[in-house]
């Protein structure tokens, strides 16, 4: 919890700077208390998956900022690493854990979220680089995304159940897009 609130605030303060050493510092030191928030709650995910996916979209809005290839593809790689979170009877045989009706609000906002930046750093990808002279073919990568996406079943259902729909949705495209990449070695 102290990494996270650190990485808040640096991420806040590293545009403040009017000195460029300044400026890496804090940069630095955000990039560092994110890394070590994402890396536990990582490995913590059961009954942390908000936080992951909280974690996860703050830590790519702050790769998103560095530009160039690098700081997108790792954006969405932050992205790609909430399928955890997303991840619809991963673990069977194991007791649901009971969830709140907020809980569900939160996570369908926040799957929204997750599925936008993972378009939108898509597309950025494509528009930017895929221009034949990088060794990523991102609108391979953004075609299965799409594909995936448009695969998803329409339905009918209602509270619960349409949020946890959406949550495989979301896994879906996620994993397929994982998959994707994975793809080029």
């Amino acid at each position: 919890a102290a990494h996270y609130q650190l990485a808040l605030f640096f991420s806040k303060v590293w545009t403040c700077q009017r000195d460029e050493t300044k400026t890496r510092e804090k940069l630095a030191a955000a990039f560092t208390h994110y890394s070590a928030t994402h890396s536990f709650f990582n490995e913590v995910v059961k009954g942390n998956e908000l936080t992951l996916c909280l974690v996860c979209l703050d830590l790519s809005n702050l790769y998103s900022s560095v530009q160039g290839e690098e700081g997108n593809a790792k954006a969405l790689f932050c992205c790609l690493d909430t399928i955890k979170a997303f991840a619809a009877g991963a673990d069977e045989g194991e007791p649901e854990i009971p969830r709140s009706e907020d809980w569900y609000r939160q996570m369908d906002t926040v799957a929204t979220g997750v599925e936008d930046n993972v378009f939108k750093l898509l597309r950025s990808l494509v528009k930017l680089f895929d221009d034949g002279l990088t060794r990523i073919p991102y609108k391979d990568i953004y075609r299965v995304s799409l594909t995936s996406k448009m695969l998803v079943p329409k339905t009918n259902s209602s509270g619960r159940q349409l949020v946890r729909e959406r949550m495989s949705a979301v896994h879906s495209i996620l994993q397929s897009t994982e998959e994707a990449l994975s793809k080029l070695g």
